[in-house]
């Protein structure tokens, strides 16, 4: 089973030439990408995939993902798991360290993916198709005549942001990462747990003398995994403070800031009074300031049900009275250039330059060794339209 195209196509029960569309075509993205805000300010860019390629991923993490267990340090993406039982092993620690993996979903390449599938024990043919289809080309952005563009990389791919499959893939990939930091964070007297790219270390009394020794283990551990710290996002969060957890406030029990309720409900209160012109909440600008309340809200129901519902009640008042279908949470990328917009490019400057055929294949000859420009790297297209754009006819 799952040895070839056909086979696999079959099981997922589409046709084998969608199948190879999705997993080798250079030409097309099956993904929708958009951005979004990131609470802490900035995009985050996420990649839907289309119908087709979602009802295949779909097929991936039911029949062969979620089949696999995860360590029982994980607590993002996992059945009966929140970021509140993530913080609820931490809270009354006399001290509390969180770390932040670095570009978590795009440091996933390609070869890890297809890696984890044939570590399952599926052959060489089906691993790479899996991979494939749980991966997407990446983005590079380039300038063209003045302007930004996005590139379709044909020969780079990474973990999408946005796929049913990314979740359950990084867990599985973290098994190893999650071991090691449970047993040096009990070695040291520490409790250890992880949702997606946050690690949280927390101890009390004689424990607190491991400091040290725990946070360079801990960088030691992630860097041999294949993953890296983000250092600016790095806190150690003694009890004389507030200390959170994935957001959610842990000196004395699981909490929402009082901080933050306070001004979340004064803002709430300012703008179903007098409307949402120079309002804001956190590093939202108007067009994500809805999809902003109504994060915070959900967020405050997860921790605290009862307040929560009230946020939302009147969260959706305000909806309904000033921004229906006004706010959209998503940003549109740039066009997204492929090879084959590329080599559409260097013909068009060929063309207006005068070059022959024989003129062109000599080119690509002498200095890339290729006989056609479908051989290039998106480095070297880019390289040679650049060139001829600087040539003057």
């Amino acid at each position: 089973m799952c040895n070839s195209h056909q086979e696999i196509a079959r099981l997922m029960r589409i046709s084998v030439k969608v199948l190879r569309f999705f997993a080798f075509s250079r030409k097309k993205t099956a993904y929708n990408c958009f951005q979004i805000p990131k609470k802490t300010g900035g995009n985050r860019k996420i990649s839907a995939p289309r119908p087709l390629l979602k009802k295949s991923q779909q097929w991936i993490l039911h029949n062969i993902l979620e089949k696999i267990e995860v360590h029982n340090a994980a607590h993002g993406f996992c059945l009966n798991h929140s970021i509140v039982t993530n913080a609820q092993p931490h809270v009354g620690a006399d001290i509390v360290i969180n770390f932040d993996l670095k570009d978590f979903f795009p440091s996933i390449s390609y070869p890890r993916v297809k890696g984890l599938f044939k570590s399952f024990g599926y052959s060489e043919t089906a691993s790479i198709i899996f991979g494939l289809l749980c991966t997407e080309p990446t983005l590079k952005q380039i300038e063209l005549d003045g302007e930004i563009h996005w590139l379709l990389s044909w020969t780079e791919r990474h973990l999408p942001q946005g796929a049913p499959t990314s979740p359950a893939i990084t867990n599985l990939l973290c098994r190893t990462l999650d071991k090691r930091l449970t047993q040096m964070a009990k070695r040291y007297g520490f409790v250890y747990t992880r949702y997606a790219d946050d690690l949280t270390f927390s101890a009390c009394g004689d424990s607190l003398g491991n400091i040290a020794n725990l946070m360079k283990g801990t960088r030691s551990i992630v860097k041999s995994e294949g993953f890296n710290i983000n250092e600016e996002k790095t806190r150690l969060l003694r009890k004389s403070r507030q200390q959170e957890v994935t957001g959610i406030v842990v000196n004395d029990k699981v909490n929402v800031s009082r901080e933050k309720l306070k001004r979340f409900r004064a803002t709430l209160y300012q703008i179903e009074k007098d409307g949402l012109i120079g309002k804001h909440w956190g590093d939202s600008k108007k067009r994500d300031l809805i999809p902003s309340l109504e994060g915070f809200a959900n967020f405050v129901f997860m921790v605290n049900p009862e307040k929560g519902s009230l946020f939302r009640e009147q969260v959706k008042r305000i909806k309904e009275k000033y921004a229906k279908g006004k706010y959209s949470t998503s940003i549109p990328l740039p066009k997204i250039l492929n090879q084959s917009d590329i080599i559409a490019l260097i013909y068009a400057e060929l063309k207006r330059l005068g070059y022959t055929g024989e003129l062109r294949r000599f080119y690509l000859k002498y200095n890339y060794g290729k006989q056609s420009l479908q051989e290039l790297t998106e480095e070297n297209l880019l390289e040679f339209l650049t060139a001829l754009k600087s040539r003057v006819q």
